[in-house]
């Protein structure tokens, strides 16, 4: 027995040497670079996104180039389950549905090679949001006049891909040797259908698909088995969506000070937006124009703050980037419900600011998508229910156009608000308050919240053969343009504050436009970030955009951090003759102004000169209330529902392999099994005379072959 365990040991150990040569030889693998899988997420009543078995469903390769591709799969295609390759042009809501249905398709790559666009061309127009994005959270939800987007359809190219649930999974294939592989050695070598348009015969080439994901039905039931399971172990199912918010007041108004009612501007951006996608948030339009206009705004309104702080005529401006917008609501409808119960800001974090809540508010202004100008002009937008009841509404639009009357126009006054964060504070209360965009009725973004609202789409990027310092230094058009439309938002909110007509000292600067654009568009290791960081932080700074979904609630994003601190450099205070380690927090205006060591901008010589800036920019919760309250009702819309699927670290993978046909599966197996058998019954045998075939040397060994030969 113990011979028999010895040589099995050996085989053991042999095979454990040669299986990963093996294994190599068998898969092709897509690396992590190359590939990004849609995934699953959930809301108060349903499961939405991708997900797979839990070792992955496997496919064989069909390339979809044209329609014919799509009509032959589902006709004649004898090899099922197949893994769909499809050119971005054919990712839309229809395809997705028509292969799902067949019961043929198994799991689905989508093309998306940046800067191959003429080899891969991309979708003319692509949303996975819906038509009516937040239609059931926003301000018109109820509303029989204006619910569901009757009078307007902002988003008329939205088909709502994002919101389905697939339960297969979806990679995008980002690298053009992947997909040049998986088109020219697996498709066309193996699986390509003949002039004929006959298929192919095995062997043939297939693709295992993996992206399991742990989350199901909905938020109730995933957080209520998430808090149930971490009571016997520490794994999870999901996570609730959820950030910060960004906020900075021109005036820093203690709790011993009075703020007087209607005292303070709100003006507004968001921060967030999604896709289907890990990893792929670009949002040029949809969200990031808006940023970068308004931090240009803070810088100029920086300028001039000493002509509001000082005067008790003036009102206060409250700069305001909300998080998780595009998930129902999420930073906005937090801040209201803190303004209701009169704890913004927090107690943690404004310990010695005086609260704002909705009697202080006396307008707000909301920037959204700025970048592609609908007949050349940027269009205010207003309710139609509470603007009648608000003259102040008229005079905010009045002020806007004559301004710049060559840039700013009205939109219909009767239709309803687009998708925007005020139309959360307006659920609660009657303001005055505009939107101002780049479209006059429905968006001109034909890719609002996808993967493809690319920098290059809205002309912010570099051009091709130029290196970063010319791209960061010259002044795209996309930068002047948007220049124009901060200037005149700046003048607006100083005349609005200070009630002045001389505007001439408060300009935006188009470089700090341009700047920006390059610093969240193409690469936040750029000079105006690490200008506005310590050493430390500026060292740590990606060269790759971050994301801009919101992520879930355990960790801070990157950009709004960032977000954060240029607000902190452009309203705060430089504080001269201080070094760095009293560059501290004076405890006697803690949570109102709070210090940091700055490295500063490059000098000619390549040197820099860090300063202290003293600022009052600050977080605020962007976490649904939904998560918070015992016992809440996940179905009754009041907040967010929204919670992202954990998956494991070895839940992700992509790799091409050849299958062979079952015939030659069942041969295989049958010389296996009989292989097998056949071992088995040698081994028995040899087992049973052990004693006599391995009999080792002794001092009877003589005695034994006399007696045998007797």
């Amino acid at each position: 027995m113990s011979n028999f365990l010895l040589i099995f040991t050996v085989f053991f150990l042999c095979s454990k040497v040669y299986c990963e040569r093996t294994k190599e030889k068998i898969y092709v693998d897509i690396t992590s670079s190359g590939r990004s899988p849609c995934f699953r997420r959930l809301n108060g009543t349903h499961q939405i996104g991708c997900t797979s078995d839990p070792k992955g469903n496997v496919g064989v390769v069909h390339y979809v180039n044209t329609s014919s591709d799509i009509d032959w799969l589902l006709e004649k295609g004898p090899h099922k389950p197949y893994a769909v390759l499809l050119s971005a042009r054919y990712f839309n809501m229809g395809t997705v549905k028509r292969l799902q249905a067949s019961g043929k398709v198994n799991g689905i790559m989508v093309i998306q090679v940046a800067g191959k666009e003429d080899k891969y061309p991309p979708a003319e127009a692509f949303s996975p949001d819906k038509s009516c994005p937040n239609q059931g959270y926003g301000l018109y939800s109820g509303n029989e006049d204006y619910e569901g987007c009757s009078k307007a359809v902002w988003n008329p190219v939205g088909q709502g891909l994002m919101f389905q649930d697939l339960s297969i999974p979806i990679f995008i294939l980002t690298q053009e040797k992947d997909v040049d592989f998986i088109i020219e050695k697996c498709y066309k070598k193996f699986n390509e259908r003949d002039s004929a348009g006959k298929a192919r015969d095995y062997p043939l080439c297939a693709v295992q698909l993996k992206d399991r994901m742990d989350g199901a039905k909905d938020s109730e039931t995933c957080t209520r088995r998430t808090n149930h399971q971490l009571n016997l172990n520490p794994d999870r199912y999901c996570d609730a969506l959820g950030d910060q918010n960004v906020y900075a007041t021109v005036k820093d108004i203690t709790n011993e000070e009075t703020r007087e009612n209607k005292s303070v501007i709100v003006v507004a951006a968001r921060m967030d937006s999604f896709s289907m996608f890990e990893d792929h948030y670009p949002s040029a339009d949809n969200h990031v124009s808006g940023i970068v206009a308004l931090l240009a705004v803070a810088e100029a309104i920086g300028k001039v703050k000493d002509k509001i702080r000082d005067s008790n005529l003036t009102k206060d401006v409250m700069f305001t980037f909300f998080q998780g917008e595009a998930f129902d609501y999420i930073g906005s409808g937090r801040m209201v419900y803190d303004m209701e119960n009169n704890l913004f800001p927090s107690s943690v974090t404004g310990k010695y600011i005086q609260k704002i809540n909705f009697r202080h508010i006396s307008h707000f202004v909301e920037v959204n998508q700025l970048a592609y100008r609908d007949e050349g002009k940027v269009w205010i937008h207003t309710d139609p229910i509470s603007r009648p009841k608000l003259p102040e509404v008229d005079k905010m639009v009045s002020d806007l156009k004559d301004i710049d009357p060559s840039l700013v126009e009205v939109a219909d006054m009767s239709l309803p608000l687009p998708p925007a964060s005020v139309q959360s504070f307006l659920k609660k209360a009657d303001l005055p308050a505009v939107v101002v965009t780049d479209h006059k009725k429905e968006y001109t973004n034909k890719f609002y919240n996808s993967r493809l609202d690319l920098a290059s789409e809205i002309k912010a990027n570099c051009e091709k053969g130029s290196n970063k310092s010319e791209c960061y230094n010259t002044v795209s058009e996309q930068a002047k343009n948007l220049t124009q439309i901060a200037d005149m938002l700046a003048k607006f909110l100083y005349k609005l504050a200070t009630g002045e007509n001389s505007t001439n000292d408060v300009v935006v600067d188009e470089n700090t436009v341009n700047h920006l654009l390059y610093c969240y568009l193409i690469s936040p290791n750029c000079e105006l970030f690490k200008q506005s960081l310590s050493k430390d932080k500026a060292d740590q700074l990606a060269d790759e955009p971050y994301q801009f979904y919101v992520g879930v609630n355990t960790q801070l994003n990157n950009y709004t951090a960032l977000t954060n601190q240029m607000l902190m450099v452009y309203l705060g205070d430089r504080v001269e003759n201080v070094i760095a380690k009293n560059c501290t927090t004076d405890t006697k205006k803690q949570a109102v102004y709070h210090e940091q060591w700055i490295q500063g901008p490059l000098n000619e010589n390549g040197t820099r000169n860090p300063y202290c800036i003293r600022g009052s920019a600050n977080f605020s919760l962007a976490i649904s209330k939904a998560f918070e309250i015992d016992g809440y009702d996940f179905k009754s819309r009041q907040f967010s529902t929204w919670t992202e699927s954990v998956w494991q670290i070895d839940a992700i993978n992509v790799r091409i392999f050849l299958i062979p046909s079952k015939k030659f599966e069942t041969v295989t197996l049958s010389i296996g099994i009989v292989v097998l058998v056949v071992s088995m019954v040698i081994v028995y045998l040899i087992n049973r005379r052990v004693d006599v075939l391995f009999a080792p040397p002794g001092p009877f060994q003589e005695y034994r072959t006399i007696t045998t030969s007797m």
